[in-house]
């Protein structure tokens, strides 16, 4: 279906879905991870074609992933020259020595069960995505933003059945929600979408993370962020903005020529410590009502204030706002309540810096 107006935001204003869009799961499983908003963040490292046709540096991609604490490990498959056509010669030559067979996509994949990891992976051409379903079998489809707009091409994923994941660079919100309905008309309840921005690297005044609310307004399913910054700030803030899904890649080597995706990548220098400040981010995030956790009772001692004489104060003084003072620690009266003093005559002597004490005046 082609929506009846051009505005991207035209979805939101209007509230416009299907009742198939409607069928689409707020949260699933792929592998042994649920996805979704009630679950932590799933976190694919996008190893893609960084392995330049290495195996040995294919594999040495799986043990960063696996080792930074990464969910799942993210591949490319494709027969270079049924990718790319005789008109595009340049990036025929580039692609293919990134080219990998199905025997050395099998390895990855059986390297993945042995580090128990999950392997999941972007087949670009029908023989690929064939031998990616019924050769080993991938848990879910990951589908790049090229991709939005083949229509016939989305189909056939959604016939194989399995969960998909969904970038969504290149296109307007009109064409992923197009997207979204095609899917759902083939029968699949299972979708997470990633907003995404395709540039290598991509500048992060570009990225407009507003997109994902934007896809939630009409999408009921899980929403993430598919990352090509050349840093960890951006991905960070998609997670602190609730996505349930972020992908980013990760590399060995760096200044590699005639390739592009090393440039938005972490390394081994850095991908732990993105991971690790990715679940902080998240951990800050969760949560509801606003109430004092334990360790912060424990500081309102030293952190609060206490009503306190200011100066010494005669027995039958009456007590005006200049002679009471608040002062740390906070195990006495709070300082809003003052008003329970003011004007009140003391029944004793108290010495200044004593803390204030209702018995004390009358």
């Amino acid at each position: 279906m082609v929506l009846p107006h051009a505005d991207a935001q035209y979805i939101g204003l209007i509230g416009f879905q299907s009742m198939a869009i409607n069928n689409f799961q707020s949260e699933f499983r792929i592998s042994d991870r649920t996805i979704g908003p009630g679950a932590p963040c799933l976190v694919i490292a996008e190893a893609g074609v960084n392995h330049f046709g290495s195996m040995d540096k294919a594999f040495a991609l799986v043990d960063l992933a696996v080792e930074a604490g990464a969910d799942f490990v993210k591949f490319q498959h494709f027969q270079t020259d049924k990718l790319f056509g005789p008109s595009a010669p340049e990036w025929r030559e580039r692609l293919r020595s990134k080219e990998l067979s199905n025997d050395q996509i099998k390895s990855i994949y059986k390297y993945c069960g042995e580090r128990s990891i999950t392997f999941i992976c972007t087949g670009h051409d029908e023989e690929s995505v064939e031998f990616l379903d019924q050769e080993i079998d991938v848990p879910a489809f990951k589908i790049g933003s090229g991709e939005v707009g083949n229509l016939p091409w989305l189909r056939k994923i959604a016939r194989l059945g399995k969960p998909i994941i969904l970038s969504t660079g290149l296109y307007e919100l009109t064409d992923i929600y197009a997207a979204a309905e095609v899917i759902a008309d083939e029968g699949c309840r299972q979708l997470a979408i990633l907003h995404c921005v395709t540039s290598y690297p991509t500048e992060p005044a570009d990225v407009n993370l507003s997109v994902m609310g934007q896809i939630r307004e009409f999408f009921p399913g899980p929403v993430g962020y598919s990352d090509h910054t050349a840093g960890t700030a951006v991905p960070l803030a998609a997670v602190a903005l609730g996505a349930d899904v972020l992908e980013k890649h990760i590399t060995i080597d760096r200044d590699v020529p005639n390739a592009q995706d090393w440039k938005v990548s972490c390394d081994p220098t850095n991908l732990s410590s993105f991971i690790s400040d990715l679940r902080d981010v998240e951990a800050a995030v969760v949560g509801g009502k606003k109430i004092l956790s334990m360790a912060e009772q424990e500081s309102i001692l030293w952190a609060r204030k206490s009503l306190t004489a200011k100066v010494d104060i005669a027995k039958g003084t009456v007590l005006t706002e200049d002679l009471i003072v608040a002062q740390r620690p906070g195990d006495g009266m709070t300082p809003s309540r003052i008003g329970e003093l003011l004007e009140k005559c003391a029944c004793r002597d108290i010495i200044a810096g004593t803390k204030i004490t209702l018995e004390m005046i009358e």
